[in-house]
């Protein structure tokens, strides 16, 4: 399989440190024959939101979330390619029968 491939906007570049600053970002990934959204979250980041949505009694969920230490270019590059196929498939495409 093709290693997975991140899908930044052509003109990323130009803001590329205000996501680093904002600590997190969603884009579009093409693995597998598919295209998926990935959140990437810094773990300070991640820890103010699930700490926000908690205080609000709000459930905190994020599908396709990878976690790493600074939201990068660079550094999703790199996470995805460490992460199993399965991550990338249709989360509804394997539901049991009701």
């Amino acid at each position: 399989m093709k290693p997975p491939e991140l899908v930044l906007p052509e003109d990323f570049g130009e803001y590329a440190w205000e996501v680093e600053a904002k600590g997190w970002f969603q884009c579009p990934v093409r693995a597998g024959g598919q295209t998926a959204n990935v959140t990437f979250y810094d773990p300070a980041r991640l820890a103010q939101d699930v700490s926000a949505d908690h205080a609000s009694r709000v459930p905190f969920t994020v599908t396709r979330l990878v976690v790493i230490e600074r939201v990068t270019a660079d550094l999703m590059r790199e996470a995805l390619g460490l992460l199993p196929e399965e991550f990338f498939a249709d989360p509804t495409s394997n539901q049991p029968d009701a």
